[in-house]
């Protein structure tokens, strides 16, 4: 059995032998011209450390890179990415004289989120305000690259796992957004140990109670999960 993951000029393949490995390889050497990389050690910006109880995936780069374009790489690091209780609002503050800047910067953070899920929240909350940031907006952003700072080597690791199980939980801010009144919902869903997916989002209509809610959080959990499943037995992987 083997998995091809093309993205692009990206590949990663996977085989159940490494015959198989080497014959594929070489097949494919036929027909395009391509560099066998050994070992997966990078892809798409994402660092792959092997350890003795499975991969490590980091963007420890990426975030120091972000960290030099924002030009605060001596600053303090903070323990948290947001003071428990506050809540942005679009108009408080004075305009941000750039705001390429801040969109920029928070576009490099929505990236950074693929092996951060810590700070998914809380960078759902500053891309709110891209169209017309404010001051505090800026400063909740440097607050989030200030806690980066103090966790650059942190990342997700993938270990083996003997369960085959997807397990997912879902909780919502109930009319947590002081402007539109509308909730936000977050989800996360593990595939046995392992965490394999998450979102932090802004619901798209305004419910009417907190039970309203959290069944529309749970339906896109719901939704979510299936399209796991439905890929995974795409995979020949059956899962409960």
């Amino acid at each position: 059995m083997d998995y091809l993951l093309l993205y692009v000029v990206d590949i990663i393949l996977t085989t159940s032998s490494d015959s198989l490995l080497r014959s594929i390889t070489k097949s494919l050497s036929t027909k395009f011209n391509m560099t066998d990389l050994s070992a997966l050690h990078h892809v798409l910006g994402i660092a792959v450390q092997r350890h003795k109880n499975g991969l490590f995936l980091s963007q420890s780069t990426y975030a120091a890179d972000i960290l030099s374009r924002a030009n605060i790489t001596t600053c303090n690091p903070v323990s948290t990415t947001v003071k428990v209780g506050s809540k942005l609002s679009a108009t408080p503050g004075a305009p941000f004289v750039d705001g390429s800047l801040y969109r920029s910067l928070a576009g490099a953070l929505q990236d950074l989120t693929i092996t951060r899920p810590n700070i998914s929240y809380v960078v759902q909350q500053i891309c709110l305000f891209m169209h017309s940031p404010r001051e505090p907006h800026f400063q909740l952003l440097k607050r989030i690259l200030r806690y980066t700072k103090g966790t650059l080597s942190h990342g997700l690791l993938i270990t083996p796992s003997q369960s085959t199980t997807l397990t997912a939980y879902s909780d919502v801010d109930w009319g947590g957004c002081p402007d539109s009144r509308r909730s936000t919902s977050g989800y996360c869903v593990y595939f046995g140990d392992n965490l394999i997916s998450w979102s932090s989002k802004c619901q798209a209509t305004i419910s009417r109670s907190s039970a309203e809610a959290e069944y529309r959080g749970v339906a896109n959990t719901v939704a979510e999960t299936s399209w796991i499943r439905n890929l995974f037995l795409e995979l020949k992987v059956p899962v409960r």
